[in-house]
């Protein structure tokens, strides 16, 4: 209970500080009271920006704009009930062809299982006997294996050399099989898997798997320039590049790419200097397809297809910028409709039909180019069409060349999600090693079924012989000038 109040409490210095304090109390407390009410109003208004709430406000201007990955955008928004209910890649209504069971013939192993004699339920004999067919997919776990071998040594009169057993499967000086080195380097530069998981699941040192993976890029790197030649001869081609740094200074990882060739050149800067050592001081052959980056025009001196996914983003970002325009909405709607059905004409057209609809698509997206608009971003866009059209239009009459540069950009994409978890290189020495070594898996796994198994034998021979061609061990012989010409 509060003591009474004194009748003489405006003259009470005890009474007159307290009130002072109850007052000073009173006001911080109403203060904090409103901060808290303007930072829920903040909290929500920033909500609404970010996720496009009911409260209609924008969203934020995102970096990149349509072309932002996933892993920038702030709050990613809840999923349709549409794209919840997709189920793998079947047509909408296909109840789907249910899982095939493998031929006799056709499986590793056949198993016959022990026929149950009584009913588990009653324990009377069973009778009717039928039998069925049940695939099953198993798996075999790695098992780490140590060997020690007797290595029986001879001197020989003749030559006056010692002469010693082979050990089977292994590199000379080296502590690992093949099988296993190879294992290791697809796992780890293609699969993306760490190098330290390897390193645990081998039962060895990480630092083992780092000296042997620089070894190993020293004695492949001499298939590297069959592969860089090629990338030169090849009709279609094409190219990106993506950061990538090296012991924490800033660098580019550019990659190189055909059909079958993946070159991959990691350097520290993103001049054309990098790409002009790739096509080389003679004439340029094919057409490449690549984003509208200025190193490539510098150092290009061929035709270029300009890559039409990159253009249609850009066009996109203007009318979802200014939804209400009139002259956006009159024409990139239609404009962005034409590109799309560019990208994927060679998918579904053949022969003279797509010649036909590749001259109707082009004159159809020239016509709106040349429209008459006053707005000065769009007259950008549609005045770079018009000047440059031999740079957007080469997939016309050739339907082996890509609209896009999709090919690129899945072929990079493992190098940034290791980006990601290894944060770049470490070293010089390991940036080369991590070029070389990825230009030669990634390239074998584009020309045979089983990476490892190649890359095995080709450690194999050179083992036995360190004078081999290492190119021709990996790619085959080299065709001669007429087999190239008609590949």
């Amino acid at each position: 209970m509060p003591p009474a109040r004194c009748q003489y409490w405006n003259r009470c210095a005890k009474y007159t500080d307290l009130a002072v304090r109850i007052d000073r109390l009173t006001e911080t407390l109403a203060a904090k009271d409103r901060r808290i009410r303007a930072l829920e109003e903040e909290n929500a208004r920033l909500k609404d920006a970010q996720c496009g709430g009911a409260s209609g406000a924008a969203a934020p201007a995102l970096p990149f704009k349509s072309g932002t990955p996933s892993s920038k955008i702030p709050v990613k928004p809840n999923s349709s009930e549409e794209d919840r209910r997709r189920v793998g890649g079947r047509p909408k209504g296909h109840a789907g062809h249910g899982r095939k069971a493998v031929p006799d013939e056709a499986a590793d192993e056949v198993v016959e299982l022990a026929r149950p004699t009584s009913c588990p339920v009653h324990g009377v004999a069973l009778a009717s006997w039928t039998t069925r067919t049940r695939t099953v997919v198993h798996m075999v776990p790695a098992r780490r294996i140590v060997r020690n071998y007797t290595i029986y040594r001879a001197w020989c009169p003749l030559c006056g050399k010692y002469h010693e057993s082979d050990v089977p499967g292994v590199m000379p000086y080296f502590a690992f099989t093949n099988d296993l080195i190879s294992q290791v380097l697809v796992d780890h530069f293609q699969a993306g898997i760490p190098l330290g998981t390897l390193a645990r699941r081998a039962g060895v040192k990480k630092a083992a798997l780092k000296k042997m993976a620089h070894k190993v890029a020293e004695l492949l790197e001499g298939g590297v320039p069959r592969l860089v030649e090629e990338f030169r001869a090849a009709l279609d081609k094409h190219a990106d590049e993506t950061p990538w740094s090296c012991d924490g200074k800033n660098g580019y990882a550019w990659g190189f790419f055909t059909s079958d060739v993946s070159v991959y050149r990691l350097r520290g800067t993103r001049a054309s200097t990098v790409p002009a050592e790739i096509f080389g001081d003679g004439a340029h052959a094919g057409v490449l397809g690549v984003d509208r980056y200025s190193a490539y025009n510098c150092s290009w001196r061929g035709r270029i297809q300009y890559c039409l996914e990159h253009f249609k983003r850009n066009v996109r970002d203007l009318l979802e910028a200014e939804p209400k325009n009139a002259e956006y909405q009159k024409h990139i709607p239609r404009f962005l409709e034409l590109l799309a059905s560019a990208m994927t004409l060679r998918n579904r057209k053949r022969g003279r039909e797509y010649d036909d609809e590749s001259l109707a698509i082009r004159d159809e997206l020239l016509a709106i180019a040349r429209s008459p608009v006053r707005d000065g971003k769009l007259r950008g866009y549609f005045d770079l069409m018009v000047q440059k059209r031999e740079r957007f239009f080469q997939w016309v009459c050739h339907p082996e060349i890509e609209a896009e540069n999709n090919l690129a950009e899945r072929r990079l994409r493992p190098l940034v999600i290791a980006r990601k978890v290894c944060f770049g290189s470490q070293s010089e020495k390991g940036l080369k090693t991590r070029e070389t070594l990825m230009t030669i898996i990634d390239t074998l796994s584009l020309r045979c079924d089983d990476p490892v198994a190649k890359l095995s034998q080709v450690l194999y021979a050179i083992g036995r012989d360190r004078k081999s061609d290492v190119a021709e061990l990996l790619w085959g012989p080299k065709p001669t000038a007429p087999e190239a010409a008609n590949a």
